[in-house]
């Protein structure tokens, strides 16, 4: 084994920065640093970050279809659910309170309840139906609870339901699904589970809405969206049709999770709320675009994003009535807001 001999070269070129520079650079890399932490900075990110919809707000004048030509105040605090019985009679529920209207929104009767359901149904027979976010209350139609379906699970949340003759179809935004139930609490079946052997990955939804809505001729419709549209099923779960708009333009519906309500008129028109760009839109039969029925302009006014941080919008619920008018739950201003067509000859069927 050789001796080691250190090489002078090697040892030359170590000392080419001495001591004293290395110091002197570690304060200059200090001093920089604190001068960065220390420079003021903008309260806002810059323009490229801030999450702003304004400018695809703007609607033709030509697309609006529709003008308000009613305000039904409600004295209900938070409200939250919308329905249209048989007799033409409207139901709006809110916190500890389902409320009774008739079509000029005059208060029928008010029944107390505990708790805020999130949505509400009433049967052919007048059997009335409220999601209480985890299951199903059952009341007459005087307003005596009958009952409390089973729970639905810790993730559940009901968002909507609709009732025929036969069966109750519970919309459940938390476990993403809907549900069939006979009108005695039977669940006989799921709609919109991911089903890997069919390629399908059922109900997208990024957030707490999901809607559920009978067309015209009685076909079951449901939002899908995170996937941008609405889809027709069977009672058994079989997917019939879907239809997806993703898109900023006003005959489309932007993301992430958009249509939040949906609603039929009786010739097939498919009526829409969305939430980012807050307004309500219809769709003919053949889902073209038909026009605007409320902007955003008209359903911000009494509200703030600010001022509602669990509730990304304003519309809580939407229905049709059986003199077709479009009803949107506005909560902030605690109202219906009633729509009806500038000129019935102009609307697209």
């Amino acid at each position: 084994m050789f001796p080691y001999k250190e090489n002078p070269m090697q040892h030359k070129q170590q000392r080419m920065i001495p001591d004293w520079a290395w110091a002197v650079l570690a304060i200059a890399v200090v001093a920089l640093t604190l001068a960065l932490f220390m420079t003021d900075r903008p309260d806002e990110p810059g323009e490229a970050l801030v999450y702003d919809v304004s400018r695809y707000e703007a609607v033709a004048d030509d697309d609006v279809r529709y003008h308000e030509t009613a305000r039904i105040a409600l004295e209900l605090d938070n409200p939250s659910g919308l329905a249209v019985d048989s007799e033409g009679r409207l139901w709006a529920t809110g916190e500890g309170a389902l409320l009774m209207l008739d079509e000029t929104g005059r208060e029928q009767a008010r029944h107390e309840i505990d708790g805020r359901p999130d949505c509400v149904a009433v049967a052919p027979d007048g059997t009335m139906y409220l999601g209480m976010r985890d299951h199903l209350a059952v009341f007459s139609d005087t307003g005596e609870h009958h009952t409390n379906w089973e729970t639905l699970g810790e993730r559940a949340w009901t968002t909507e339901i609709v009732v025929d003759e036969n069966h109750v179809f519970v919309a459940d935004a938390g476990n993403a699904r809907v549900y069939r139930y006979t009108h005695d609490g039977q669940i006989l079946n799921t709609i919109g589970e991911r089903d890997p052997e069919r390629d399908s990955i059922g109900f997208v939804v990024p957030s707490h809405y999901l809607d559920v809505a009978f067309d015209a001729m009685g076909a079951l419709w449901v939002s899908n969206p995170g996937k941008l549209g609405v889809e027709k099923y069977r009672a058994d779960g079989a997917l019939l049709t879907a239809w997806h708009q993703p898109g900023f333009a006003t005959h489309q519906f932007p993301g992430c999770c958009n249509p939040i309500h949906i609603a039929f008129k009786s010739n097939g028109t498919l009526v829409t709320a969305e939430k980012g760009i807050n307004r309500v839109k219809t769709f003919a039969a053949d889902r073209s675009f038909a026009g605007v029925a409320a902007t955003s302009e008209h359903l911000n006014a009494g509200w703030n994003a600010a001022e509602f941080p669990a509730d990304p919008a304003p519309i809580r619920d939407l229905a049709v009535d059986t003199n077709d008018r479009i009803l949107v739950l506005h909560g902030p201003l605690r109202a219906i807001l009633v729509f009806e067509p500038i000129d019935a000859g102009k609307e697209k069927e």
